[in-house]
């Protein structure tokens, strides 16, 4: 069969390759690799009814630290241009980074504050993504082959 569709069979083979290596980055299978805290943590922001009531604690507590954030989305949907049906989890870090903050960022901070430094702005510790998902190959509308590199974070840190 092959034989007869040489040029198709090779088109084919190729959306069949970059679709098994989608499924391998699959939202479930990295579930699994999660710390036990951080897999909760998700479940429960996805299904806040069956998470357990903490009281105050909880609410409190409920977007504290820098996170990994998924959301489902449709690649003209990140703004960039391409027309496509082609979809994907994109994954972006999110939260605070307080508890991150060093005995050098106090000090900046009070420096600052008491007008030592030259420049008033100091930085602070942000979530930002330590590490980047595989690239995302895929077709636009148009039929034209496209790759996105360090489209979608796979790990977040306070930088």
């Amino acid at each position: 069969m092959p034989e007869d569709y040489p040029d198709q069979f090779d088109d084919v083979m190729d959306f069949i390759q970059a679709t098994l290596k989608r499924l391998k980055r699959s939202p479930d299978k990295q579930m699994a690799v999660l710390p036990r805290r951080e897999r909760h943590r998700q479940a429960a922001a996805a299904n806040p009814e069956n998470s357990r009531g903490k009281g105050r604690r909880g609410q409190k507590g409920k977007n504290r630290g820098c996170v990994l954030t998924a959301i489902h989305l449709n690649v003209t949907d990140l703004g960039l241009g391409y027309e496509t049906k082609e979809e994907l989890i994109f994954r972006y870090c999110s939260g605070s980074c307080d508890a991150a903050e060093t005995m050098y960022d106090k000090i900046l901070k009070n420096l600052s504050r008491n007008r030592r430094l030259v420049s008033d702005k100091v930085g602070q510790a942000c979530c930002r993504p330590i590490a980047f998902d595989d690239d995302l190959s895929f077709l636009d509308d148009n039929l034209v082959y496209h790759i996105l590199r360090k489209h979608s974070a796979k790990r977040c840190g306070c930088i």
